[in-house]
């Protein structure tokens, strides 16, 4: 703590500040020039840093920093020349593992500091209802890699759905109402910017193109906003949860902060719209009509106010999407019969590769590996799309679009079991999370429809597989213990 009293207590804190600032102006304007990405992460773990000295708060700023960057949809695989290079299914990690491990070493060398962590007693040990069959799940991982031939790729993979178990215990355990108010405000803000990039790309005719540079692009994709996530198939389930939940907040009162929350939900809704992912919409459409008729049951609000928001988010929508009319009616109807026959094809493929091993399935990460066998032509395109892995920085295959049915050709059975398990106590606990009148509980009402609306998604998708989405799952999951510890957050 600064002793305000004793000018001299701030002299430290104002150096580091104006060294921390004078050197983000520096590599800012380096970076301006001479394009170099890892010039411009310098300069913003410096800014960071500032912001973190002057909040006095870095998990604050952490958390933030988090939400934020974990819908930058990349994969890095720097681990290759360690341990070998495995494609797609090597070791990788994303900007959310770098400030997960930074939050995990700030919470502990907080918690050595003053003497105790934020999860202390009960609320550190208690088992909440996912954590059950997510551990479950990660056992029946590990069981089917034992038999497989390629063990590394199939411990990989197991690894990468075991870290998000580690990430909710710790998110869990250092989750105040404090962070919890950040975490909901820093998902609002990524929210407004992915649909601000979207608007870009859609106005631009550069769908599908990065941060680095808004392109034109060619093909069906140009004209589809996909953000940061590089797909509009990841771009619009990702969205899903947090924007009901804004627009289910929103609609519950007419503060300023509820005004807000109308905004940012109004910004996610605008971008699903843009995205053109034909299952999400209308996921969407349906998630709204069951908030809806939920804040009713409640009483949250009045027959008018629905019918007036309904009105109003039809007109702008209707407005927003009117250049690209004829675009939207040929990407919604034009395809739809080879998109059907499409998934159709691959499911069957699916299906004959869990006949292999229904009980344990073939393996984590062996699902390319068997699929040769079963369809040579999805096999190629998967070939094909490998160039881009460490250019684009992606991870690049294209499996299965039922998430359900990749799941029960890698772990059989067991695994597809325990995963619904986990499916269904994450949607209890959002449930639980919904009952009650604070801002955090009208909050979730839209995340729970949100959830079930991806859920029904995933047949014909398998976004949910993917790391920003189990992120944003994860990030939900440890708000949702907050708010039904304490009631909701004002």
């Amino acid at each position: 703590m600064i002793d305000r009293a004793h000018p001299m207590g701030l002299v430290a804190p104002l150096a580091l500040i104006l060294g921390a600032a004078s050197g983000t102006a520096a590599l800012a304007a380096m970076a301006a020039q001479s394009g170099n990405r890892a010039i411009l992460a310098v300069g913003l773990v410096f800014c960071l840093g500032i912001a973190a000295v002057l909040l006095r708060n870095a998990l604050a700023v952490l958390i933030f920093a988090l939400a934020v960057a974990l819908s930058y949809n990349r994969q890095f695989y720097s681990f290759d020349d360690w341990l070998g290079d495995y494609g797609s299914f090597g070791l990788f990690w994303t900007l959310a593992d770098g400030l997960m491990v930074v939050i995990m070493l700030v919470a502990l060398a907080r918690a050595a500091v003053t003497g105790q962590g934020s999860a202390s007693g009960p609320r550190g040990l208690s088992i909440e209802v996912p954590q059950v069959p997510l551990v479950l799940l990660v056992a029946a991982m590990a069981l089917s890699a034992l038999h497989t031939e390629t063990l590394p790729p199939a411990l990989f993979e197991t690894m990468r759905v075991a870290k998000f178990l580690l990430y909710f215990l710790v998110l869990r355990a250092i989750m105040d109402r404090d962070l919890a108010r950040v975490l909901m405000v820093a998902i609002g803000v990524m929210i407004v910017l992915q649909c601000a990039l979207g608007v870009m790309q859609v106005a631009r005719g550069a769908g599908g193109s990065g941060l680095g540079s808004l392109e034109a692009q060619t093909g069906e994709m140009a004209y589809r906003a996909t953000g940061t996530t590089g797909h509009p198939n990841m771009y619009a389930p990702f969205l899903l949860m947090p924007t009901l939940g804004f627009v289910a907040l929103g609609l519950a009162g007419r503060a300023g902060v509820h005004r807000l929350a109308l905004l940012a939900g109004a910004a996610g809704a605008l971008a699903i719209m843009l995205s053109q992912s034909r299952a999400p919409v209308a996921a969407m459409l349906a998630g709204l009509a069951c908030l809806a008729v939920a804040h009713l049951a409640r009483g949250v609000v009045r027959p008018q106010r629905v019918l007036g928001a309904a009105v109003v988010l039809t007109t702008l929508g209707f407005l927003a999407v009117l250049p690209l009319a004829s675009r939207i009616m040929e990407r919604l109807a034009g395809d739809l019969g080879g998109s059907v026959e499409f998934r159709a094809s691959y499911n069957d493929a699916a299906i004959g590769i869990w006949r292999l091993d229904p009980v344990l399935g073939v393996g984590p990460a062996h699902f390319m590996t068997e699929l040769p066998a079963f369809h040579p032509d999805y096999a190629r395109i998967n070939d094909d799309i490998q160039v881009g892995r460490k250019i684009a920085n992606v991870r690049a295959i294209a499996p299965v679009h039922n998430v359900y049915l990749w799941i029960l050709a890698e772990i059989g059975l067991v695994g597809l079991t325990c995963f619904l398990l986990f499916l269904g106590a994450t949607g209890w606990l959002f449930h639980q999370a919904a009952r009650g009148a604070d801002p955090g509980n009208r909050f979730f009402v839209g995340v729970f429809w949100g959830f079930a609306g991806l859920c029904a998604v995933q047949v014909t998708d398998f976004s949910l597989w993917w790391d920003h989405q189990l992120m944003m799952l994860t990030l939900l999951l440890a708000l949702a213990v907050q708010v039904r510890r304490q009631g909701g957050v004002p």
